[in-house]
């Protein structure tokens, strides 16, 4: 039985695939299996990943879902571990690139931090023309590579989501992945983060401050698809949504509550902008009735915004909002 099960979740990846393969396999720790489980893929991506999976039979092994149906990534994800094996779980997403010692380097840390459910480090980010380290931290505070004791990571992972672990720089113990009930299969675009405030919540994570992956950002990413598309913006209320709900389980987090809120309620209006005066207002209204707590909250602000622009009605609320519109 292998120790580490790496899962690929595969969409439309045919273009970069065999690069992020390579990297798997170029690894210097050996004691590991590859999990492809594809999500409806229509571009050769399927026809790829057999054809790796048959010339490593014996520690590549490829799924799909029956109908060729796409359910998005943390379903698939899900699935990919359920077919797996392994004591420790590893995420490589298809157009990835992790360093020959990834594995080696982490698992030297992990196998000393029994307790610890998860280990993760800073990535590249990766353009074409371009690369940087990822920012990671509270409120644009660097961290030190330690042991996090739960839940000091739940707030540092949403006081700054670009900051938050990168799949495909992570270990998890499959122990505590299953303890938390894996990916969160309603939640889409967001599912890592869940994933993350989930086992931050209960367990401790260790932080090292080594790269260790380079994190391709490119125009056919799925995330920027649906940003392009809007359905991101949908994605994020469910995302926000969630976390509130969360987090109101939680005693000292009414901070973080109301930033969620005020999130939520920013995208409702992203959301409704593009209608015209009358459209828009009438559909952030409705977004806002759909949530019945919310509406209340922040209905000052929508009366800004029924007699100013949005973007003129945004800047008056951010300034005047903890003074003469918050309930106390």
């Amino acid at each position: 039985m292998p120790k580490i099960s790496i899962i690929t979740p595969l969409y439309n990846g045919s273009k970069m695939l065999s690069d992020t393969v390579e990297s798997v396999l170029s690894q210097d720790y050996k004691d590991w299996e590859l999990i492809f489980f594809d999500d409806g893929s229509n571009d050769g991506t399927q026809e790829l990943a057999k054809k790796i999976a048959d010339e490593n039979k014996d520690r590549v092994f490829y799924f799909e879902h029956k109908g060729n149906a796409n359910f998005g990534t943390a379903y698939t994800r899900n699935r990919a571990v359920e077919k797996s094996c392994g004591e420790i779980i590893s995420f490589i997403d298809q157009d990835d690139i992790w360093h020959t010692n990834k594995l080696s380097y982490q698992m030297g840390i992990f196998d000393s931090m029994k307790d610890c459910s998860m280990i993760w480090g800073p990535s590249l980010i990766w353009y074409k023309d371009r690369s940087f380290k990822q920012p990671v931290g509270y409120r644009g505070e660097g961290l030190s590579s330690r042991v996090y004791s739960p839940p000091e990571f739940v707030r540092i992972f949403l006081s700054s989501f670009r900051g938050t672990p990168l799949p495909s720089a992570t270990l998890v113990r499959r122990k505590h992945f299953d303890e938390v009930g894996g990916y969160e299969e309603s939640i889409k675009g967001s599912e890592d983060i869940v994933l993350w405030v989930k086992l931050a919540d209960r367990f401790s994570i260790f932080y090292d401050d080594e790269i260790l992956l380079k994190y391709r950002k490119h125009q056919d990413s799925t995330l920027r698809l649906a940003t392009q598309s809007g359905k991101m913006d949908e994605w994020n209320l469910v995302f926000y949504k969630w976390v509130i709900d969360f987090l109101k389980n939680k005693p000292g987090n009414k901070d973080l509550i109301e930033e969620m809120e005020f999130m939520y309620y920013k995208c409702l209006k992203k959301m409704a902008s593009g209608e015209g005066y009358f459209g828009s207002r009438k559909d952030l209204i409705k977004g806002l009735r759909s949530y019945p707590e919310l509406e209340k909250k922040y209905f000052k602000d929508y009366l800004l915004d029924l007699i100013l622009p949005f973007n003129i009605a945004s800047k008056v609320s951010a300034k005047l909002r903890f003074d003469l519109f918050k309930s106390k």
